[in-house]
């Protein structure tokens, strides 16, 4: 499909606001990075198209550092090594190889880069987002942006010649001389988004690319769920064909499948691979997730069908699902189709609480869902008369994303 399906700003303010959900205490960073980012790029006389791109570098900055594992308390990774887990997560998506560039930047000590003026535009970009994010870090969002300013100020002017090149700082002061750069950057820092027009279309074979690219900062945050999105993904896409749905609704079936569980972010890694049962509390904060999935994908232009595919995953036919306690007619096709997808993947996966079941263990287990009226009999049977096919199906694209998990993540625990 060539013709557009949403734009890039609806995609980025998504991604800012499922990156706010991995912890309070990122709320809104990413954001202000892009704000402070934005203003200071504009500063220096960057064109519209260049602002933009700082923004989404911006968004995506510190990316490598949702999924790579937690080391002991006092200990953490360097900027280099986020960098590198956050180019592995990219990998050969062309529409983000200008952040791949940026991303290598960090890699480079600041006394090994050149003279400012024979930088790259990119390594520019990743001095500027470097500052902006330790810009970030230091407002505080309980007081005035006002009576921040000045000891932000003179806490980043130390970085100009060690951290930064002078001229960097030399455009960040310029911009925070205006009152409502500071008022804006604690307030209402999405506001940079406007440079975005949503006329800056994205296709749907470009949506799958970047669906594809935000399952694995979702699944890669465990390595008990690090191929379960590609799983659902190519599980879906062939019940969808089987089904005789047209190709664009099977690409945008793709495109529910990769992102079903952004939500998931909001669960705390602890209780994805807890080994014992959850408690009631801990359930509770699962069952938000899929709430979380639909407040972020209801606003993104032209995702009317894919939101709902992918939020309405965990809802039965018998009323008993979550979070909206739908019943059968009110569950869309696609819905019950993903949420078909999901259960098949997660059985077959390897979880820490237990091995993944067998062929036979599978299809009892989706039969059971079947008589207690939770899932679709119709699809099931599908599901069941085609297993062979569709098993090898979701094991080429799970064996391709648990190569680049290992890749991006285990080399480095």
């Amino acid at each position: 499909m060539d013709n557009a399906i949403t734009n890039m700003r609806d995609l980025a303010r998504c991604f800012g606001r499922a990156m706010n959900l991995v912890s309070p205490k990122v709320e809104n960073h990413h954001q202000q990075v892009a704000y402070v980012s934005w203003r200071i790029a504009d500063e220096m006389g960057y064109n519209l198209d260049d602002r933009r791109e700082i923004i989404y570098g911006a968004l995506t900055h510190d990316m490598g550092s949702v999924i790579m594992p937690e080391k002991e308390e006092g200990e953490g990774y360097t900027l280099s090594e986020m960098s590198q887990a956050g180019i592995s997560l990219i990998g050969d998506i062309p529409k983000m190889s200008f952040i791949k560039e940026i991303l290598s930047a960090y890699q480079v000590p600041y006394d090994e880069r050149p003279e400012f003026s024979e930088l790259s535009k990119e390594a520019v970009f990743a001095e500027i987002i470097f500052l902006a994010d330790k810009i970030s870090m230091l407002i505080n969002p309980s007081a005035a942006a006002l009576n921040q300013s000045e000891d932000v100020i003179d806490t980043i002017s130390d970085y100009a010649g060690e951290e930064v090149h002078p001229e960097i700082i030399e455009a960040f002061l310029r911009a925070s001389s205006k009152e409502y750069v500071w008022l804006e950057l604690l307030h209402q820092p999405e506001i940079c988004l406007s440079a975005i027009s949503n006329a800056n279309v994205v296709t749907l074979d470009q949506t799958i690319e970047l669906a594809k690219f935000m399952s694995r900062i979702i699944d890669f945050r465990s390595q008990y769920t690090a191929m379960h999105s590609s799983g659902v993904a190519a599980t879906a896409v062939r019940l969808a064909e089987i089904l005789g749905m047209s190709e664009d609704e099977c690409k945008m079936m793709m495109v529910a499948g990769y992102i079903h569980d952004i939500g998931k972010l909001k669960v705390p890694k602890k209780i994805l691979e807890k080994k014992e049962k959850l408690t009631d509390e801990e359930f509770n904060i699962v069952k938000e997730y899929a709430y979380y999935t639909e407040l972020l994908l209801k606003d993104i232009a032209g995702f009317d069908q894919i939101g709902r595919w992918a939020a309405l995953h965990h809802e039965k036919l018998n009323g008993f699902g979550y979070p909206f306690g739908l019943k059968a007619d009110d569950i869309p096709m696609g819905a019950r189709i993903i949420a078909v997808a999901d259960i098949f993947s997660a059985v077959a996966e390897i979880r820490s609480y237990r091995d993944g079941m067998s062929k036979e263990q599978v299809i009892f287990a989706l039969r059971e869902y079947v008589e207690s009226s939770a899932l679709s009999k119709y699809i099931v049977d599908l599901m069941i008369a085609n297993y062979d096919d569709i098993y090898q199906k979701r094991d080429s694209e799970t064996s391709k994303e648990g190569a680049r998990y290992y890749a991006a993540v285990v080399d480095m625990d």
